[in-house]
This record gives C-alpha cells, structure tokens and sequence, in this order.
C-alpha cells in the first residue's frame, strides 16, 4: 500500500488471544530494497526491545527474505501459500504440471522422499535452466514446502492474507492524494476500532463461559474454562473428533528423570493406517508433559484429538499445563508479571534487569496495599517521598537503555533536524495501481444523436427529429 509520494507501507501483523488480527506496528520505507528492509526490522526489534518473532511469513519478495535472514534468522520463515497459488496461474499453463506442483504445498512425506520427487519433477518437465520459475522455487523449497516446515508454529497460518485484509480496510478511506500526516491520522482511527473490538472480545470472555453439553467430560468443562471462547470453538473441534479414535498399541513405558514416560500408539477409525504417537511423562500419577507426533500442539498451540483421547484413557481431570499456552487464556494480557524465564538468548542491560526486578515487587506490593487504607496511604508516602540520592548519582550510572546490549556503532551527525521536508516521491514498481489507472484515462466523449449528429443529446430527446415527424396540421 502506497501513499501520496509513493511509500511502501508496511504493516507488522499478528494473532491476539483471541485470534484476532492485531498490529504490532508498521513502517513506512523509501525504496524497496534489502538495505531499506534491514533498516525498517532493526527499528522494529529496538521496539520490542529486541524480541524476535517466533515465524514470519511474508510474499516472494527476494530483498524481504534476505533481510530476514540477516536481523531474523533464528525466526522461522515461510512464504504466503496465497501468493504461490497466483504464481502458479501466471507461470504454468499446463493443468497437469500445476496440480503435481502444487502437491508440494501440502506433501506429508519425510524430506528424502520429497526430495526425489523433485528432482523427479525436474527431470520429467526438463528444467535446466536457472532462470526458470520452477527452479528459483524449487531453490525456495525450504520456505513453503511442508516437510521442511513440520513442527514449527505458525499458529495454523498458511498466507498473509490477515495482512492483505488489513490493507483493503485501510484502502477503505483512503487516497492516493493523502500526505503521511494524514496517513498516519487514518491508520491510529483503524487501530483504535481494533482496541475496541479486543476489548469488547475480553470482556465477553471474562463475563461468561462458552456452552458444553451436559454430559461433557470434565476435560471439555476444563477446557472452556480456561482457553478464550474463540479459541475453545477450535479446541472443540479436537474434543469432537475424540470418538473417531481408537487405541492401536501401547508401547513399553520407560523412566525418564525420575517420571514415567508411557507411548500410546493412537489412529482414528477412518484411517487405521495412519497411526501417531503419544508421548506422555507422569508425575505422581498426573499427565506432565505430553506430545503427539502430529505436531499439532507445537504448531498450533492447542490439543490435539489424539491427545485428548489419551487424556481420557488415563482418566485426567483437567489439561495439562503444556497443553494450555499462556497466549491462547485471558492471561496473555495479564497485568502482573510471570515469572521470568531462565534464557540466555538475549543479553539485556543491568538497567532493564532492575527495572524488571522493580516492576514485579511494586505490582505485589500495590496489589496487597490496593485491600486496606492503612497500606494504601503508607506505600502512597514511600512512592512520593523525594529521593534526592537519585538525582545526584544519576549522570555516574551507566546511561539507562531499556533493552538488551548491542554492540556500539559510529555516532551519524544528522545535522538540523528542526524542520522535516516531504519525503521525495518515488516511482513505483510493477503495472500501476486500478485507482491511479481510472485516473489517467481520458474523459470519455459526449454520445452523438444518431439523426441529426450533434452532441449533448440522443435520438429519444431530438429536438430536430420531433419537429420532421409533425404532421401538416399541426405544423399549422
């Protein structure tokens, strides 16, 4: 999406709680090239204070993906299936080849298997040449193909389609004349429209329960509990299809640090030939930690009904605490801090560590002050109390840089920056846009009356053509 100067805007989208669209940010770009990308997800990282996302997925843009394998690369990266599907239409001809490709999309093999039916693929459609589209895809594979992405979390995202959607509301009021200001103005009223209908999704969730059936199992009753009512309504899909399953085998359970580790062997009645394996680790007699070789519960973040249908084998009461992800519950958005996760991924300055530090025991501390006066006015004294030891030891401390600790860089002299100039438009890329394309066509011309040929009229409302049909009479 463009703008009056021609600026690539870019938005930074995402799943809520409720797995609803949320914005997370946007930029906005001069050139769309691999230096301008780097620039706009650096910016963005400093935002988040250098927490990168899980999985990105993003169109065939070659500049894109090579900036995100520079600033991202531990993030999973995978490409819009919507978009390959356009390009499979504006490539290939042949119906047969289009369907073979786009079994790949969706190919359930192991990765040696898919492998060969590549370069099968290849050999049989004789492509040599390295300019080819199924070549640059086929070099691609590793970001669209399914058994390279197996296991990773999407979310049960396959496009970006949240992304393109967003685009057309914002397109809504939008025009090609609008300055950023103005831009910018229009893009805040979007997103306070999303505020509203998030909050208006949390208070349906903290005010009621989603229904379950009187003779659900406790499981269920669990699960509508403690999940959003929009994500229960996909758990429950899980919960339905807990019937279609049958026990297959159980394997020999083993000791794995000092818990039980029991495999149960689980297909569904319809296809008996499929089987997957659940991993269950007991604890004092109560499911730890489970899995499924489906990879459901890792990509998607919800129970599987493979399971689901163990759980009930072993009589459990309530879901497992691996089975119900802090980001699908009410809690996500949650106040208080949870505790802090033993990582080493990103080294953070002793300044954002103590406000962390702070931050947790001052929400306790208000949280019990907030039940009595006699608290609430003596933590209100200690916070309003002048410090001057903080003032004066202040411009000794290291300089306060709330995120993690990057390598120095040269300091840019950016001059005057008082007074900021409109950007220098740039010109697109690709065939223009449809509203631009109305814009430039030429007036149309005024439609000719088929009987005396002049302009502004037509033959129903000729003048000349009525005056010729009058009788003699009435000429009188």
């Amino acid at each position: 999406m463009t703008n009056k100067y021609n600026l690539p805007f870019v938005p930074f989208v995402g799943l809520n709680h409720h797995r609803s669209t949320v914005i997370f940010g946007c930029g906005i770009i001069s050139h769309e090239t691999m230096e301008a990308y780097e620039w706009m997800l650096e910016v963005f990282s400093e935002a988040m204070s250098q927490k990168h996302p899980i999985s990105v997925i993003t169109d065939g843009d070659l500049a894109m993906q090579r900036a995100i394998r520079v600033i991202w690369p531990d993030s999973n990266h995978k490409l819009c299936v919507w978009h390959i599907q356009q390009n499979i239409v504006r490539h290939l001809s042949d119906d047969k080849v289009k369907e073979e490709f786009r079994s790949f999309i969706y190919d359930s093999s192991s990765i040696a298997e898919h492998e060969s039916k590549w370069l099968d693929f290849l050999e049989r459609n004789k492509v040599t040449s390295e300019e080819s589209w199924l070549h640059q895809m086929y070099q691609m594979r590793k970001l669209w193909c399914a058994p390279y992405l197996a296991g990773r979390c999407f979310l049960g995202l396959s496009s970006n389609q949240r992304s393109e959607s967003l685009n057309s509301v914002l397109h809504t009021h939008l025009s090609s004349q609008m300055t950023l200001f103005k831009m910018l103005e229009h893009y805040e009223r979007f997103l306070s429209t999303r505020r509203l209908n998030e909050t208006v999704l949390n208070i349906v969730s903290l005010q009621s329960v989603p229904y379950t059936e009187p003779d659900a199992s406790s499981l269920e009753v669990h699960a509508a509990m403690v999940f959003t009512s929009s994500v229960f309504q996909l758990v429950k899909y899980s919960f339905d299809a807990v019937s279609k399953c049958f026990m297959s085998n159980i394997l020999d359970g083993c000791e794995l640090d000092g818990s039980d580790l029991v495999t149960f062997v689980v297909a569904k009645k319809d296809r008996r030939e499929k089987k997957f394996e659940v991993r269950c680790v007991e604890k004092q007699g109560s499911p730890y930690r489970i899995s499924c070789s489906c990879h459901k519960l890792e990509c998607l973040g919800t129970p599987c009904s493979h399971i689901l249908y163990v759980l009930g084998t072993i009589k459990a009461k309530e879901l497992p605490r691996c089975c119900v992800p802090t980001r699908w519950t009410m809690s996500a958005r949650s106040a208080y801090p949870l505790p802090s996760r033993n990582s080493g991924m990103y080294d953070y300055s002793k300044s954002l560590l103590r406000y962390r530090e702070l931050r947790k025991l001052s929400h306790a501390a208000c949280f019990r002050a907030c039940q009595s006066d006699e608290a609430y006015h003596r933590l209100e004294m200690v916070l309003q109390a002048p410090d001057d030891s903080m003032e004066s030891t202040s411009g000794q401390n290291e300089s306060i840089r709330f995120g993690p600790v990057l390598p120095l860089t040269e300091q840019t002299v950016h001059g005057d920056l008082g007074k900021v100039l409109d950007p220098v438009r740039v010109p697109g890329r690709g065939a223009p846009k449809k509203r631009l394309q109305a814009k430039m066509k030429k007036p149309r011309s005024k439609g000719k009356c088929g009987y005396c040929g002049e302009e502004g009229h037509n033959v129903h409302t000729c003048k000349k053509l009525k005056e010729d049909n009058k009788l003699p009479e009435e000429a009188l």
